[in-house]
């Protein structure tokens, strides 16, 4: 199925149909992508066991505006970069780790259940690790786009359309009330984390309710978007190697806005306002190194009032969101983002 030049246009077919639907039946797919249920779920098994995509359900933005979440500027002693991002990859706080190059030798996203415990983690983990000469940490206030609402757009707009009225579908917004977040619900989540398809019965096995109360607790989970799912793409094998993260400067009287904006352009996988300066950070994908400076002239073209402060190109993504990956992107294993937990056990 994946050819010597990266993934086939029916594969990302049936990814893109994943992210809109990442629950979606079989059947469901199989019709967006003019397949049979069968094949359709033999095409995601192999990919799924060849490390060029999957499904994922992370901590929605209704969690994390409630939490902390940083994103972590990192130097390291020449010649430690690679392990001591391999080191942070092993860490349930670490989201995604990336070697960079730019200001930091190491860009990571890190989260916590409060502040105290994001300090500690820092402070008494991160800052520890031998190697690592300097951090800078800047919390998030707010998350206007993640990698969820990121779409490969390989599907026929009528074939989106009816996956999009699917029950199963990812909602395009965020919504601000926070549900109380119980231990079950932890469990379900730290499942749907390792993989956003699990059937009932494993959530149901793993959080030790019944499958009936496992249907229920995702049902309420993905719609206040407690979590999110987001069906992933190893990004080399499907022609978007390269990944730029903008620190980005604007006026306080108009960050909101301008966050708003530059969260509809395609490109655009992350858009966050940050407690720090500058006060927003942008992550994008794009298919060649040239296509940087294009995308920051419509950047600044679509976005006037915006300032590109500083610049981080990503040489290598060690970890995406709990994924572990390899140097082609491919998934080779899965950290549990359980970010409840004392930041301070490793086990």
């Amino acid at each position: 199925m994946i050819d010597s030049g990266g993934i086939t246009e029916r594969d990302l077919a049936l990814v893109d149909a994943l992210q809109i639907a990442p629950r979606a039946s079989w059947a469901a797919v199989a019709r967006a992508t003019s397949t049979s249920p069968v094949t359709a779920a033999r095409r995601w098994r192999h990919l799924v066991d060849s490390g060029a995509a999957w499904v994922t359900g992370a901590p929605g933005v209704s969690v994390w505006n409630a939490q902390c979440v940083a994103y972590v500027d990192i130097r390291c002693t020449p010649g430690e970069s690679l392990a001591i991002a391999e080191i942070l990859a092993q860490d349930r706080h670490a989201l995604s780790v990336e070697l960079t190059t730019g200001g930091a030798d190491v860009f990571a996203t890190v989260a916590a259940a409060d502040p105290r415990a994001l300090s500690r983690y820092m402070l008494e983990r991160v800052e520890m690790i031998p190697g690592i000469i300097e951090t800078r940490t800047r919390i998030s206030t707010h998350l206007y786009r993640d990698g969820s609402h990121w779409r490969v757009h390989a599907l026929p707009r009528e074939d989106a359309s009816v996956l999009r009225a699917h029950p199963q579908s990812q909602t395009t917004s965020y919504p601000s009330v926070l549900p109380h977040i119980a231990d079950i619900d932890r469990a379900i989540l730290v499942q749907l984390g390792l993989d956003g398809r699990s059937s009932y019965t494993t959530i149901a096995a793993n959080a030790e309710v019944s499958e009936a109360t496992a249907r229920r607790r995702v049902a309420r989970l993905l719609g206040s978007g407690a979590v999110l799912l987001r069906a992933e793409v190893a990004a080399h094998l499907a022609g978007w190697p390269v990944q730029v993260t903008l620190s980005v400067d604007a006026p306080t009287s108009q960050l909101v806005e301008t966050v708003r904006r530059i969260a509809r352009i395609r490109q655009v996988r992350l858009c966050a306002t940050l407690a720090g300066n500058p006060p927003i950070v942008v992550t994008a994908w794009l298919r060649d190194v040239e296509a940087l400076h294009r995308f920051e002239t419509a950047l600044v073209k679509d976005v006037p009032n915006l300032t590109v402060v500083e610049r981080l190109i990503t040489l290598r993504t060690v970890k995406r969101m709990g994924r572990v990956l390899d140097e082609d992107g491919r998934a080779v294993g899965a950290v549990p983002m359980d970010v409840w937990t004392d930041p301070l056990t490793m086990a």
